[in-house]
């Protein structure tokens, strides 16, 4: 199965820790949505990222392709159903070829806006660098959550 990673899960290491036989299928964008910060997650200290529905935007990530028991290790560290719950949506790989995968969303109720801890924004800032993503939507990002 694929998995959209948009968060700390583009950290190589962090990713390798969590799911250790998941394998990099290809750089994806996820459209209509906007990247946020918000909730809290012990684990970092802080707000982490998750997703908004956003006319015009769209997300860069990557498509990791995951076995049953990555995805189940995925699950407990991502908290679902509770912290995040898992979703289905469709992406567009580096190919242009529309795919689905899943991701995780933070539930919507109770959603606040609010920054990311420190080193958790610097974990997505280095991989958006590595990855050559657009640091201005981490930026814009930060700036929402501001």
């Amino acid at each position: 199965m694929l998995y959209f990673a948009y968060g700390s899960n583009l950290d190589r290491e962090q990713m390798r820790a969590r799911c250790p036989t998941a394998t990099v299928a290809a750089r994806a964008t996820l459209p209509g949505h906007a990247l946020v910060f918000g909730g809290y997650s012990r684990r970092w200290g802080g707000a982490v990222a998750s997703l908004q529905r956003m006319r015009g935007a769209h997300v860069e990530g990557l498509l990791y392709c995951l076995t049953p028991d990555d995805l189940l290790a995925l699950d407990a560290f991502e908290g679902h159903p509770f912290a995040y719950r898992r979703a289905t949506r469709l992406v567009t790989d580096s190919a242009g070829h529309r795919r689905r995968a899943l991701l995780y969303l933070q539930p919507k109720e109770d959603f606040e806006v609010w920054p990311p801890a420190a080193r958790y924004f610097r974990v997505l800032w280095h991989a958006y660098g590595r990855l050559g993503f657009n640091r201005a939507a981490l930026a814009s990002a930060l700036g929402g959550a501001a």
